[in-house]
């Protein structure tokens, strides 16, 4: 019973030393949370009373109600962050100052008691008045007939996630305190705390994009420096849980539960160990003084080094060796002056500075000439379960997006092409995509020779060959990945290419419509130069057309992309979303159905569709006149110009035939081979009414007609 009332006494004391504390969180839960909800719903009532109602416009506004009452609410993160470092880091303020401290713990109760008291304070001065003015708000809702299950489940799921990461972010304050002496050192401590797991895999992931051939930046690497940060961890599950997806976050969820036990138990730990004449010193345990160093020092330098490099375009190597000694003397410098508070004190420690020289070199050494190999790695063939596979320059109108259903509602997130096809792709069929591998180890030494660009692609062009790059991924048995991407030349891999572009396992991983589900699918329509038609087709019909055109895509190759073209091409509207799929010659019965349902993919482009043809040169010698145009009748022209208009009918069927549409050549530049430099614009008559139609092309490599060279003084252009 003393026990239980010297307890309460202590947190009354407490609360009287950080009152300040509570009046200002009180304040910035009702400015920031109570009133502003208050005046959105203000707002909403003003909108309906100038607006019919409709499901539409209350179907917006209760989304918006709980967006703002759940995770959604991007200001309530920033009120909890906020709360969370003041409480954390004035809870124990006490032990920045050595007659305070006496005063402390000079009364008789154990450290452990007086822990709980003030660290119990520091909780409730963040949770009541949070939980005061969401009862607030679920008041102003009720009244005005906002209020729903819905909304005031969303609300107490935000209450419980935020109060979660409000205790992590909180305790990891106070162990700042625990470590230091210093109020500036705390804060300096609590940051590092906050960000250090980022600041790792951001080194993680600039080094090995400079340094090392095959390393595959940049795939959730977002995603790591956000979960590699408490802060930033809070924020990523905030997104998913206001996006629907609390499934998600289950996972992180209890690991941050088991994080803040082990947290609060370390901080008490801390608590009683600390000596008491560490007030006013800058690290309170002398252990802990050369192991933070070290984890400050090493990887701040490594960060200078990379500054050095990624600013230098020439002679990288050197200005590395310089940008690491210079980053080292001064952030080794500012710490021991930091920890001694004497300037004089800068280079103090010469045995630790000798270690850090010694570790950096060694890591810089291991990363700059891979002295573990890892651009010649790969898994075992025996030990990998599958391989997925994303190839650079093939299909390049296809956008990739994650469907999901979540409570009833479709739920559409956009991906990155080649993260959705490593994710979605699993190769059984190992043989091939091995040996493109082995191919892309093969061009790494061209890399070796220099610090590589963050462009894969900038090889050696001596061996006149066409490079491009290749993305893969292997899921080892064991449930390990492995992430590589590499840089091949085309010319020694296109069988291996088609091979595995042929693998049904790849077109399922490839082309996202063969995860779509009918349902998803709102509109269908369908267009070509002369046609343009939106179906109005039931689930039956839309599953059909589904199923043909699956079939027919599986029977695709690269060699049929490279040399024919579309016929039309298919619109899917998934909502707000629309995905374009190619029609080609071969689809017969992808083009039957189409016909059948009033869409004609059967009429191509001729020659007496077209009115005229005009040619224009790029690369024109920039001394002539760039406004000089020339007519063309006849298939031959005894003048140079930089633009020339074609209407010969023979002229314009030798053309034709020769071109390649510049769209679908930019979609699928690594099989189509097309003069570029050379734009060809073809105006087509598209009926009987004199409306026209006017689409750009490129000439096929090889086949532009010698008049047309002639013509444009193509010849003369080196």
């Amino acid at each position: 019973m003393i026990s239980k009332s010297l307890f309460l006494k202590l947190q009354k004391e407490d609360l009287k030393r950080r009152i300040w504390t509570v009046s200002l969180f009180m304040l910035v839960f009702f400015l920031l949370y109570t009133v502003i909800c208050a005046l959105n719903v203000s707002n909403y009532l003003y909108r309906n009373s100038r607006l019919e109602y409709s499901e539409s416009i209350n179907a917006y506004i209760t989304e918006e109600i709980t967006s703002f009452m759940g995770m959604g609410n991007e200001i309530m993160l920033l009120i909890t962050m906020g709360c969370a470092i003041v409480s954390g880091l004035s809870g124990f303020f006490f032990l920045h100052s050595k007659k305070k401290v006496d005063l402390y713990h000079s009364i008789p109760i154990r450290r452990e008691m007086m822990f709980s008291a003030i660290y119990l304070n520091g909780l409730l001065i963040y949770i009541v008045p949070y939980l005061i003015n969401l009862i607030l708000c679920f008041i102003v809702l009720g009244i005005n007939k906002y209020m729903t299950m819905g909304v005031f489940t969303t609300a107490l799921i935000a209450f419980g996630v935020n109060i979660l990461y409000y205790i992590l972010i909180y305790t990891l304050a106070i162990i700042a305190v625990m470590l230091t002496g210093n109020f500036v050192v705390s804060c300096l401590g609590a940051a590092v705390f906050y960000l250090y797991g980022s600041l790792i895999v951001f080194l993680k992931e600039t080094y090995f994009s400079m340094f090392f051939a095959t390393y595959l930046g940049a795939y959730n690497s977002e995603d790591m420096l956000f979960k590699m940060s408490p802060i930033g961890n809070y924020i990523l599950n905030a997104t998913e849980i206001a996006d629907g997806y609390l499934n998600r976050t289950i996972f992180s969820i209890i690991t941050t539960i088991i994080a803040n036990i082990l947290l609060i138990a370390f901080a008490i730990f801390l608590y009683k160990k600390r000596p008491s004449e560490a007030a006013g010193k800058a690290m309170a345990f002398r252990i802990s003084q050369p192991i933070i160093k070290f984890a400050l020092v090493i990887p701040l330098t490594l960060a200078g080094g990379s500054l050095f490099v990624s600013i230098a375009n020439y002679n990288k190597d050197a200005w590395l060796v310089f940008g690491l000694l210079i980053s080292l003397i001064v952030v080794y410098g500012i710490i021991e002056i930091i920890y001694n508070f004497d300037i004089r004190s800068a280079f103090h420690g010469k045995y630790h500075l000798i270690i850090s020289v010694i570790t950096i070199a060694l890591i810089a050494c291991i990363i700059r000439f891979d002295l573990f190999r890892y651009d010649f790695y790969i898994p075992k063939e025996k030990d990998v379960k599958s391989i997925s596979v994303a190839i650079e320059g093939i299909d390049g109108h296809i956008r990739y997006y994650e469907i999901e259903k979540v409570n009833n509602i479709t739920k559409i997130q956009h991906s990155n092409s080649y993260s959705y096809q490593l994710e979605n792709m699993k190769l059984t069929d190992k043989e091939a995509a091995f040996t493109l591998a082995s191919l892309g180890i093969d061009s790494v030494p061209i890399y070796k020779k220099k610090i590589k660009s963050y462009m894969l692609t900038d090889v050696d062009s001596n061996d006149n060959k066409t490079y491009y790059n290749i993305k893969m991924k292997f899921t080892l048995k064991s449930g390990r990945e492995v992430f590589r991407q590499y840089s091949l030349p085309l010319e020694d891999s296109f069988n291996l290419l088609n091979e595995i572009y042929n693998d049904s396992e790849y077109k399922k991983g490839h082309y996202p419509i063969y995860q779509w589900d009918v349902d998803n699918i709102t509109k269908i329509t369908c267009s070509n130069v002369f046609n343009d038609k939106e179906f109005s087709f039931d689930f039956f019909k839309k599953n059909q057309l589904l199923e043909i055109y699956k079939a027919e895509l599986a029977s695709l190759s690269l060699e049929e992309i490279a040399e024919t073209q579309p016929v039309a091409e298919l619109f899917f509207h998934i909502d707000y979303y629309q995905v374009i799929y190619y029609v080609y010659p071969s689809f017969t019965n992808t083009i039957s159905f189409l016909k059948e349902h009033g869409f004609d993919a059967t009429k191509g482009i001729e020659a007496d569709d077209i009115r005229e043809i005009h040619v224009t040169n790029l690369r024109y010698n920039e001394d002539k006149l760039f406004d000089e145009q020339v007519t063309v009748n006849a298939a031959s022209a005894d003048v140079l110009g930089r633009e020339v208009k074609y209407t010969d009918k023979e002229a314009i069927k030798d053309i034709f035939s020769s071109l390649v549409p510049r769209s679908y050549y930019w979609n699928n530049s690594l099989i189509l081979d097309a003069e570029d430099s050379i734009e060809v614009s073809v105006i087509i008559d598209v009926d009987e009414y004199g409306n026209y139609d006017k689409q750009i092309y490129y000439f096929r490599t090889g086949q532009m007609p010698d008049f047309v060279k002639r013509d444009i003084g193509y010849e003369s252009v080196e």
